[in-house]
């Protein structure tokens, strides 16, 4: 028995999900031209329209100093990696060309192996049809007999492996987690969502899904309402008045009520109750307490010192409980411990710049004067 999510542990990773018929339409590996590639998609950060499929990724082809992106099928969320070239490596060993196998449990083909317990050599691996690559392998007996039997296809195994061999090196910790998690991506209309922050990651991703325009970084980390999706998987999002067409692998499911998670569940116990979008809750005024609850939570700038003791306006909450808000035309994610709520007349009374405004000088008065008592 294996974790896979039980005490936030994983045992377990996907080496190769080409046996299980995913493939990537209209996209060609840059360096073998398989075309679509099947299994996990790697595509290059720092090259445009440049993708390898699984064997070449993981074997060195193109520049090990480059980042690339993982997409274990077409709408699945995208992952960023580190440059291969600060990665280490292990070796696969399994079933590939040279293994000596025998008959498996889903074995139907008769004694054509010479009978039960008798031993065949790997001749290669191959597709049992043109949707499901490597989930075929082609097998010569001891009595001289050679035929093709499933290895994976369908998730059926027709041989196991007496004697494994190699079946090159791979990057261990670059494969995904075998997790509890639909890859399919889909979004429903008014569904809130929130655009991926990484300029790399979502300028790469756009080509061929609404393409990428430079106008676009003013989405980056926003959160937006789903207009529509499309047949493609694309999806229209609405950000602040404007709409834009969007690769569903960029965006995040935002939670449509109250905080649920560990640090949601602290912000409900602070505020007296759940944060919910639509909300009215007060940012905290010290500037160092913010910038220490802020670390794993969306970070610290300078920009937001503007919203210290500020009343501003939840808009989301992400699945991690944190709080997303808006103040003016900016956005902001905010560690729930970092807001408390406010009842309305006290909403009403802050709202607005001017009330912002008024508030923080009120505080920093308030500190200055503190201040200058103590070292009086």
């Amino acid at each position: 028995m294996y974790r896979i999510g039980h005490g936030n542990a994983f045992d377990l990773r996907v080496y190769d999900s080409a046996p299980l018929g995913s493939l990537h339409p209209g996209v060609k590996c840059a360096n073998c031209h398989v075309d679509p590639i099947p299994g996990a998609r790697w595509k290059c950060v720092a090259c445009d329209d440049y993708d390898l499929c699984s064997l070449c990724y993981h074997g060195d082809k193109h520049n090990l100093g480059h980042a690339f992106l993982r997409l274990e099928t077409p709408s699945s969320k995208v992952t960023k990696l580190p440059p291969r070239k600060d990665c280490s490596k292990v070796q696969a060993q399994g079933i590939f060309p040279g293994a000596v196998v025998t008959r498996g449990r889903d074995w139907k083909h008769g004694d054509q192996d010479g009978g039960d317990g008798k031993r065949g050599k790997v001749v290669d691996i191959r597709p049992w049809n043109d949707e499901f690559a490597r989930s075929a392998v082609r097998v010569r007996w001891e009595n001289k007999h050679e035929n093709t039997y499933r290895l994976g296809f369908q998730g059926k195994t027709d041989v196991l492996a007496v004697t494994a061999t190699s079946g090159g090196h791979y990057y261990k910790y670059h494969l995904p987690i075998i997790a509890l998690e639909p890859l399919q991506r889909s979004f429903g209309a008014d569904e809130y969502v929130r655009v991926d922050s990484d300029l790399e990651t979502v300028r790469a991703m756009q080509p061929n899904h609404g393409e990428w325009m430079d106008k676009m970084r003013y989405v980056l980390g926003r959160i937006g309402k789903v207009v529509r999706q499309f047949d493609t998987g694309d999806v229209k999002v609405l950000v602040d008045g404007e709409e834009w067409t969007l690769n569903p692998v960029v965006l995040d499911s935002m939670m449509p009520t109250t905080t649920t998670s560990r640090q949601g569940a602290r912000a409900e116990a602070s505020s007296g109750g759940g944060i919910k979008s639509g909300d009215s809750v007060r940012v905290i005024g010290d500037v160092s307490k913010l910038k220490e609850l802020q670390k794993g939570h969306g970070g610290f700038n300078d920009n937001m010192r503007k919203v210290l003791g500020c009343v501003v306006t939840v808009i989301g909450i992400d699945k991690d409980g944190d709080v997303h808000v808006k103040h003016g035309d900016q956005q902001w994610c905010l560690n729930p411990q970092a807001v408390e709520k406010v009842d309305g007349s006290e909403a009403s009374g802050g709202a607005g710049e001017d009330g912002d405004g008024a508030e923080m000088l009120r505080r920093l008065l308030a500190s200055a004067l503190l201040k200058a008592f103590v070292d009086k």
